[in-house]
Order: structure tokens, then C-alpha cells, then sequence
């Protein structure tokens, strides 16, 4: 589903997903953060401290779709899928 919106929608890069993988933060997302001149951005924070809506990802969402540790082949794979997450959000709050 692409977007309807002229706003740019956040890319999805393996960084994201690794910080993710990697954050001490407790129940880490990868939400999108939207800026006051509505402007979205991915990044990764406690899920208990973002709005719900906003979350693309979850820590043992990302752990089931990539594995604990994975490779870039296979992280580069199903980027796609987390893209398309992004997409309908951001989709869904412009409507």
C-alpha cells in the first residue's frame, strides 16, 4: 500500500533494525515520531514511553521476522515488510 500523503514517508534501513536488535531500552519499538511540522521519522525507544498508534515494530516482532543475531542478507530480505508497516501508518494518520 503506498501512501496517500504528500509527506515523505521515513525509509526503513538495516541501522533502524539493528538499533532496535540491539537497544537496551525496556520493551523497545521502532515507532514513527512525527515533528511539529509533521515531518516522520523513524527511531527507537521504550514502548511504554510512545503513543501506540505510532509503533511499527517490536523488539520480539523483529527477534521472530530477523532472528537474534542476522546476517545483512537476511535483514535486507524482509526490510520490505517493515516498509510496508511505515507505509500504511502513515497512510492511516493522513486520512
Amino acid at each position: 500500500m503506498e501512501p496517500t500523503t504528500g509527506k515523505p514517508v521515513p525509509r526503513v534501513t538495516a541501522m533502524h533494525i539493528r538499533t532496535l536488535l540491539d537497544s537496551s531500552a525496556v520493551h523497545p519499538v521502532l515507532y514513527i515520531s512525527y515533528g511539529e511540522d509533521s515531518e516522520a521519522e523513524l527511531d527507537v525507544w521504550g514502548g511504554g514511553l510512545v503513543d501506540q498508534a505510532d509503533i511499527v515494530l517490536t523488539r520480539a516482532a523483529a527477534v521472530e521476522l530477523f532472528g537474534e543475531e542476522p546476517d545483512d542478507e537476511s535483514v535486507a530480505t524482509s526490510l520490505p515488510k517493515v516498509q510496508q508497516a511505515v507505509d500504511q501508518l502513515v497512510s492511516t494518520r493522513d486520512e
